[in-house]
């Protein structure tokens, strides 16, 4: 539950504030909702969830401390980061997706576009996951509370939706001077045309 549901929760926060509120971006398959597929959360939560099944089912579970969290981050965010790039990048060239970001206005390619935000976003997303999960083991394994659970799984949320929002709106603001949850979808959407003089 708690290596599912909490990506789950997280990403809905984060495609609904995403698509609705700051409009970087929307899909274009059906069924949709002012550009958000209803079950886009599910999807992307299972799909995190067996990434990270994939990435640590190797590590030895209950040992590590400390260094075994932050190897369990960076595996999991190395392998979110990548295959989400990837993703990204043939969802935006499909016409699957279309995002609004400075870099699509500026006529960069998907890739280009996509190379911009996807790892810092998505690999620290993963992170966060794999740093929850392996915490989640050391904790769980020891008290058994119910305390516990709550507390790794509201810790994890909060980091899952706080952490690659923060990181990708500082490193944006150091790469362009802005904080990069400005949308260009009216300058995407509706390309100025300039006149011959």
């Amino acid at each position: 539950m708690l290596v599912m549901f909490v990506p789950v929760v997280a990403y809905y926060a984060l495609v609904i504030v995403g698509i609705t509120r700051l409009q970087l971006w929307e899909m274009n398959t059906w069924p949709t909702i002012r550009g958000l597929r209803p079950h886009h959360g599910f999807v992307i939560g299972t799909a995190t969830g067996l990434l990270t099944y994939l990435s640590l089912r190797l590590m030895p579970v209950g040992s590590g401390g400390v260094a075994g969290i932050v190897t369990a981050a960076f595996v999991v965010g190395s392998v979110f980061g990548f295959w989400n790039w990837w993703y990204e990048t043939y969802a935006i060239k499909s016409g699957f997706i279309s995002i609004y970001t400075r870099r699509r206005a500026e006529g960069a390619s998907a890739e280009e576009a996509v190379t911009d935000y996807a790892p810092i976003l998505f690999g620290s997303m993963g992170a966060c996951h794999g740093a929850m999960v392996k915490t989640a083991e050391n904790l769980l394994l020891v008290s058994h509370s119910p305390a516990t659970f709550w507390f790794v799984a509201a810790g994890g949320g909060l980091a899952l939706m706080i952490i690659p929002a923060a990181l990708y709106g500082i490193v944006h603001r150091i790469r362009y001077g802005e904080s990069g949850f400005r949308s260009y979808r009216a300058e995407i959407k509706t390309p100025q045309t300039h006149s011959r003089t």
